[in-house]
């Protein structure tokens, strides 16, 4: 289960960070934020199972940083040291509320909850699936692991595959962005999509690209390329 941490104050972040690591559980985390504003984009790029969100932040409450999400498809844990904000929270749809300073044993039986959930059928996660393409001839069905990248062609979307063929498919890249696995797939540009695992590494050539494992290129937009790197660090 990937988790993003975010709080405003890093002692807490980094309190509650050190709790989750010293339970040994089925879990990651793959990002922290204490800027609420970073952090939207980092709940956008990752998409995580499980977000531990601070209520009390200066710039963005946690509330108001809610209301900025596209993607919602995650068990939300309010953390805060204020019990009048329970009801609000639940309302939210929070699975869960911790007090501040948290209970190393609420904390366990909140992640014990929070993994049972992702595995029944009836979890919020979605399961990952295959690439359903429909053809002039038919219907083709792709397995993601065989897709090295993606790029957009207009209202089409080129993919482009590990055997060194490409599909043109009559959708655009946000669809097929929907449907991606984000622990292995990342959109580095507006027009890229990249199978993370299959980039060889990252070059600077009026810009910076990466280069993916049978040679092609795929530009990375400036404001990707950081995150980008982080993501392949921790792969």
């Amino acid at each position: 289960m990937r988790i993003i941490i975010i709080d405003d104050e890093p002692l807490g972040l980094n309190t509650l960070k050190v709790m989750l690591e010293r339970l040994e559980m089925n879990i990651k985390i793959v990002a922290t934020a204490t800027d609420p504003k970073k952090a939207v984009e980092l709940i956008e790029s990752y998409r995580p199972e499980l977000v531990f969100l601070d209520i009390n932040m200066p710039a963005l409450n946690g509330f108001e940083l809610l209301e900025r999400l596209n993607y919602r498809d995650f068990i939300l844990v309010f953390t805060t040291a204020h019990q009048e904000y329970a009801i609000k929270a639940i309302k939210s749809n929070a699975y869960d509320y911790l007090l501040k300073p948290i209970d190393t044993n609420e904390l366990r039986v909140c992640i014990e909850k929070a993994l049972k959930k992702l595995e029944r059928p009836s979890g919020s996660t979605k399961p990952r699936i295959n690439l359903e393409l429909q053809l002039n001839d038919g219907i083709l069905i792709l397995k993601q692991t065989n897709i090295l990248r993606l790029e957009a062609s207009g209202s089409y979307t080129n993919i482009y595959l590990k055997d060194g063929s490409r599909q043109i498919a009559s959708k655009n890249l946000k669809h097929f962005e929907a449907l991606l696995d984000p622990q292995r797939f990342f959109r580095c540009h507006q027009s890229h999509i990249v199978n993370l695992h299959e980039v060889s590494k990252i070059i600077s050539q009026n810009g910076y690209q990466a280069l993916m494992s049978d040679q092609s290129k795929a530009d990375i937009g400036k404001n990707y390329k950081e995150e980008m790197v982080e993501r392949l660090k921790h792969l």
